[in-house]
């Protein structure tokens, strides 16, 4: 997969890009991360990619042309997706279908926002949660690295098939999607916290079903909504 990411701060992505999982994915070459910057396609020597909105109101909106250009300057017709406060909410479900994608480009907002305009040039606005970002740099990141990990390839399927909000954990009978169910490891008494005695048990069917039980257990919880039933 080839992944552009349009933005004004290209140096924020080097540490993150090269580290972990993700740059696993980079040096098996099952990944491809080239970083655009939109400063590069202004139009006058003092890279001006900004300008105040007709009508007038606060901050400076980032320019359609410059944008477009940044976009059109990518070689492979990618995905394009435009990250925004007022997108379509971002989930495991659309990190899967992107991850299927041979090829995207992010565009990442700044300043007061956007030339309304741009998302006539794109095929998708997304938003990471209901809450403003002083930039898309960091939402890009964090699509970057939920998709890149379902890669074919990337990570064994089977540490997929039961993480929190994973289609095979979704189909279990409590319905909707659970949270993982808690775990642990060594030390098995910490400061008077124990392990469960069922997991030291050795019984795994005993164990898949506290497992079950605690997952839903959890998820109803924080995050009760996320259950069907």
């Amino acid at each position: 997969m080839k992944i552009a990411i349009l933005t004004l701060f290209p140096l924020a992505f080097e540490n993150v890009f090269s580290e972990s999982i993700i740059k696993k994915a980079q040096d098996k070459k099952l990944l491809k991360i080239t970083l655009v910057d939109i400063r590069n396609f202004a139009h006058d020597k003092h890279q001006k990619v900004d300008d105040k909105p007709y009508g007038g109101g606060k901050g400076m909106l980032l320019k359609v042309d410059v944008l477009v250009e940044a976009i059109e300057s990518i070689k492979e017709k990618p995905y394009i997706i435009l990250l925004s406060p007022s997108g379509k909410t971002f989930n495991q479900k659309k990190a899967l279908g992107l991850s299927q994608k041979k090829s995207l480009a992010i565009i990442c907002g700044h300043y007061e926002g956007i030339d309304s305009r741009i998302e006539e040039f794109v095929d998708e606005v997304i938003s990471i949660g209901d809450f403003v970002l002083t930039g898309g740099e960091i939402a890009a990141m964090i699509i970057v690295d939920s998709v890149a990990r379902l890669i074919p390839g990337v990570i064994h399927p089977e540490s997929l098939e039961t993480e929190s909000f994973s289609p095979k954990y979704a189909k279990e009978k409590s319905g909707g999607f659970r949270l993982e169910h808690p775990q642990y490891t060594r030390p098995e008494n910490f400061r008077g916290h124990k392990v469960p005695k069922i997991l030291l048990s050795g019984n795994h069917q005993k164990i898949d079903q506290w497992q079950k039980k605690e997952s839903v257990k959890k998820t109803r919880k924080t995050r009760p909504e996320l259950l069907k039933n």
